[in-house]
């Protein structure tokens, strides 16, 4: 009894292990285990850099700083920080009162000094007019043989003399006014500068002065001149030395949008700068954006661009001894997998190039290749889970 026992385990634990390497279809064909699971992706070929990220900021392409050429207090003040402004608005105005003391005394003075040189040119007139009849009366007693030649030529210095008066208080006149209107032009000069406008249009980066406060020799306003801006970034030497004005980069203004949107570079610097030893490069707004002054951006810089680049997501590319660059490549079949060595050359964000060892179309494991050695088989499926 006890041997059939033992006979009928035995039976059974060979039938387990028997299911245990093989597995039967519906049609009752028996099938071998699949392999391991893993996603490919084709070599490709195509254009590659290496990229920099920074961080920029977005500033204004020229800044006009306005200066009041008055000091004194503020007593209207028309812009704040943001606003967009025409060339000639007025920004603000500054007491004059303290150039302008003197216009009254001087209006009163320029009056006061035309009245007594047109006086002085009437009496002047007055004896233009007696010289004259005293000519005329000389002529008659000359012909009346009453006068001699001697008389009508005194009469005529007379009325020359007399004309001469004239022209002399005349300019007299002209001379003591202009040197008054002098004085109140460069007071009404002066008191010009209290009315500060904007000297282009653009928009209003900083207000520096506050109604009631007091204007002095600074910048009260900076403007942004016809609203234009661009973005400054800094990169080291290593990054500087792989750029050219007119380079394409890749900008993304959180604020605006998560997306990189194409930008170009603008300007370089001909040195670094002496507190950072950075490079301050320049970077144009992408087409369609408006950022605000001030607002933080994300800059990608591309160095060392190379054409028909062949290369590989940079994730399956695995380390072994010796800093050994390989990666797994899956057979036609896709059944089986072989490990390639190969080497590498730019590293970007997402892909690495591959300088030898693979060729363009060959497929490469992008995800499970951990779990592979050379020779595993494979099983290639899509990134839903279904077969590839």
């Amino acid at each position: 009894m006890k041997k059939r026992i033992l006979a009928a385990l035995l039976a059974a634990s060979m039938a387990l292990c028997a299911g245990c390497g093989s597995q039967t279809s519906d049609d009752g064909e028996e099938q071998t285990a699949a392999g391991t699971a893993v996603e490919v992706a084709e070599v490709t070929k195509g254009a590659m850099s290496t990229e920099y990220s920074v961080n920029g900021k977005v500033v204004a392409d020229n800044e006009v700083q306005v200066f009041p050429m008055l000091a004194g207090q503020v007593l209207t003040l028309s812009v704040s920080e943001g606003d967009k402004v025409a060339k000639g608005q007025t920004l603000l105005n500054v007491d004059t009162s303290s150039v302008t003391s003197t216009m009254s005394s001087l209006r009163e003075s320029y009056n006061a000094t035309k009245t007594a040189t047109e006086k002085a040119i009437e009496n002047a007139q007055i004896g233009v007019e007696q010289a004259q009849l005293a000519v005329e009366n000389t002529e008659a007693l000359l012909e009346a043989g009453a006068a001699a030649e001697q008389d009508l030529t005194k009469a005529k210095q007379g009325l020359a003399q007399a004309q001469a008066g004239v022209q002399q208080a005349r300019a007299q006149q002209a001379a003591s006014l202009a040197q008054i209107q002098a004085s109140m032009d460069q007071i009404n000069k002066q008191a010009s500068y209290g009315t500060v406008t904007a000297p282009c249009a653009g928009t209003v980066t900083a207000v520096n002065v506050v109604q009631g406060g007091m204007a002095s020799a600074q910048p009260a306003v900076v403007i942004a001149e016809d609203s234009r801006v661009k973005i400054n970034a800094s990169v080291s030497e290593d990054v500087f030395a792989g750029l050219h004005t007119g380079d394409s980069a890749g900008v993304q203004i959180s604020v605006l949008s998560d997306e990189v949107k194409s930008a170009k570079i603008v300007s370089l610097p001909a040195a670094a700068n002496q507190q950072t030893n950075l490079y301050d490069v320049s970077v144009s707004v992408p087409s369609g954006t408006e950022p605000a002054i001030g607002a933080f951006a994300t800059v990608i810089f591309y160095t060392d661009r190379r054409e028909n680049t062949l290369s590989v997501p940079t994730d399956c590319v695995l380390t072994g001894n010796d800093n050994e660059r390989y990666l797994f490549t899956v057979d036609e079949s896709g059944t089986t997998a072989a490990r390639v060595t190969v080497e590498t050359g730019l590293v970007g964000k997402t892909n690495t190039e591959i300088t030898s060892g693979l060729n363009e179309g060959d497929r490469v494991v992008v995800k499970g290749q951990s779990y592979l050695s050379d020779g595993s088989a494979v099983r290639v499926v899509t990134s839903d889970g279904g077969e590839g």
